[in-house]
């Protein structure tokens, strides 16, 4: 989904470490270690695979993305990692329908199904947008990628 098929264009990433243990919440990516929570998969009721492998998908998205040196939202970043999961198929039950949600920057579900939108205007737009955020962020990725203001 990155197109990042120039390695200069990637993070150096050599290694990724799962860790599934007692925690908080579902998981979270550090570094480049993925921590999911061994009570939330314990615990969940429907397609335990399925629901495992979009966690991966989203967490995985989380060490390989850029995030504009810390400057991005946090509701884009968390929409991109949720973006790679919805290409992937792993889309949980209870995420919004496109067209829903309060903010195209809520983050989650709602800004992945805003991103989605997005990429149907601008075939590979979330892969430049990405691109663009290795140095920094600004809103007006939007315009010079699509020609429109968010």
């Amino acid at each position: 989904i990155f197109q990042q098929t120039n390695p200069s264009d990637r993070k150096n990433v050599p290694k990724v470490t799962l860790f599934i243990e007692n925690g908080d919440g579902v998981a979270f990516a550090i570094n480049n270690e993925i921590h999911v929570n061994a009570n939330y998969l314990g615990n969940y009721t429907g397609d335990l695979r399925k629901e495992f492998n979009g966690v991966l998908y989203h967490e995985m998205t989380h060490i390989w993305q850029w995030n504009g040196n810390g400057q991005t939202p946090g509701g884009l970043i968390e929409g991109i990692a949720d973006f790679v999961r919805l290409k992937a198929n792993y889309i949980p039950s209870h995420w919004v329908k496109p067209g829903q949600g309060d903010r195209w920057d809520q983050g989650y579900d709602v800004t992945a199904r805003f991103l989605e939108y997005c990429d149907g205007l601008r075939n590979g737009f979330v892969a430049e947008l990405n691109k663009k955020m290795r140095s920094g962020y600004n809103a007006g990725f939007f315009v010079e990628l699509l020609g429109k203001t968010v």
